[in-house]
């Protein structure tokens, strides 16, 4: 019998664990493999299959300890109903590959709903992208004011490595979804057994090569706890200006993602951005777990990157989906204070580098002198306690410095400064457009991609569920 403490902390947590997120990848690896093995010639191994497929439209057991893991209380159920079917099941299969093949599958699904998550933010972000492009914002460096820009460049440039991200996505599916079925404990069978074909009949690209590696790397776990870090660290910076804006009342979120308060009536807290931040955060946190149990263990089936990563694995992937709905959902209608926005960029000094620009363009000053003039203007102006924008030809004499009135208006005039940045990737309305035109149709690619990749794993499960045997 088990020890009452091992099986409280870790035999029961493993079976509750299993029943309510792992069985359909467990059914899904045995019938692949029951099938597998009919094909092979095994006796029995098709009628394995069919008991398969009508024990899993059945209710699970409950946890029973005299039982050790869902496998086996499979294998008794199995048994329960014919004995040959279950001996060949266990034909060529140990728990070592067919845990890592489970574990695969689950993440499988998880990256490729994450990925599409993802694609709706990246889709949200552009739809308010194409709405905004005549938006000026401040553009903040060092968080002091830069240069004007549009909301339509931020929220394309978040785009942009969104779309990296999708690319780092798949390229972590390329080396997850590779099967270690037929590797049973490591060393392979001596049984004539096709891995192959249980690799296609679970919509893997391809049988792991080497049975070693099959049920001992953790890599791709890294590399899919890595992409979720380089993601959530992406968005919380994104956040970041998010609340930087809603506190200087540049933005509204709509108001069913705010908070008052119990006290202060005007109150209209933007909390859905900060639980998203927070989402991304605890997201992060168990990404760290998630490298740190593949630190200093040895290369080979262990429980550390194994069934004790799995829960930590699930809090992860439902912290990274809560935060991209929580993004999606705020970014979606939010309540925009242009004006404002634009006022700010009249007001202050962040036009001041096209200046430099047109004194550099019209007079005999390279841009360096001509940004030393500007400079000592600046200092003049301070010293005045005046503004930027009462900046005249007059001031600009006053230097040496001789320039049409007309053009000092020009160059201080905030929309003015981003129509000038006609430069690929820049920010003006005409540049924008293409950008935002050719980033949709990148964006429709990879939604085709994804979904060409949800079709052959649906089809698969579909089959394995209770298609043709």
């Amino acid at each position: 019998m088990w020890h009452d403490t091992y099986l409280r902390v870790v035999l029961q947590p493993d079976y509750d664990y299993a029943s309510e997120h792992l069985l359909p990848h467990l059914f899904d690896a045995l019938s692949a493999h029951a099938l597998m093995l009919d094909g092979c010639g095994v006796a029995h191994a098709g009628k394995a299959a069919s008991l398969l497929r009508e024990i899993r439209r059945q209710p699970f057991p409950a946890y029973d300890p005299s039982v050790e893991d869902v496998f086996f209380t499979l294998d008794r159920e199995l048994a329960a109903r014919d004995v040959d079917a279950a001996g060949a099941l266990r034909t060529a299969l140990s728990r070592n590959d067919l845990d890592m093949t489970i574990y695969r599958l689950s993440a499988r699904l998880r990256l490729m709903r994450a990925m599409e998550r993802v694609l709706r933010l990246r889709r949200t972000l552009l739809d308010l992208a194409a709405r905004e492009i005549n938006t000026v914002i401040v553009a903040y460096t060092h968080h002091q004011p830069a240069q004007p820009t549009t909301l339509a460049h931020y929220l394309t440039a978040v785009e942009n490595v969104l779309a990296r991200d999708t690319m780092r996505m798949l390229g972590a599916m390329t080396h997850l979804n590779i099967s270690p079925m037929g590797a049973v404990a490591l060393g392979g069978t001596s049984f004539p057994i096709d891995r192959t074909r249980t690799s296609e009949l679970l919509a893997f690209d391809r049988p792991i090569e080497n049975t070693y590696d099959a049920v001992s790397a953790s890599d791709w776990q890294v590399e899919i706890a890595s992409v979720i870090t380089v993601v959530s660290t992406t968005l919380s910076r994104v956040l970041y200006d998010l609340l930087f804006w809603a506190s200087r009342g540049l933005l509204s979120l709509a108001d069913g993602l705010v908070q008052g308060s119990s006290v202060m009536p005007q109150k209209r807290n933007p909390v859905a951005l900060e639980h998203a931040r927070t989402k991304f955060s605890k997201a992060i946190g168990v990404t760290q777990s998630v490298i740190i149990s593949s630190h200093n263990v040895p290369f080979g089936d262990i429980n550390d990157p194994g069934p004790d990563m799995q829960p930590p694995l699930t809090s992860m992937w439902h912290d990274f989906r809560d935060g991209l709905e929580l993004l999606i959902a705020s970014l979606t209608n939010p309540t925009l204070n242009r004006e404002e926005w634009l006022r700010e960029a009249q007001q202050g000094e962040s036009v001041v580098t096209e200046l430099a620009d047109v004194i550099a363009r019209h007079t005999e000053c390279g841009f360096r002198e001509a940004h030393a003039h500007v400079k000592t203007l600046l200092d003049h102006l301070h010293t005045q306690g005046r503004a930027v924008s009462t900046l005249t030809a007059a001031d600009l004499a006053a230097v040496g410095l001789d320039l049409p009135e007309a053009e000092v208006r020009s160059a201080l005039n905030p929309a003015e400064f981003i129509a000038r940045r006609t430069t690929f990737g820049g920010p003006a309305p005409s540049v924008m457009a293409g950008e935002i035109a050719a980033a949709r149709e990148r964006l429709d690619i990879d939604y085709t991609h994804h979904a060409s990749l949800t079709t052959r794993f649906m089809n698969a499960r579909t089959h394995l569920e209770g298609g043709s045997l």
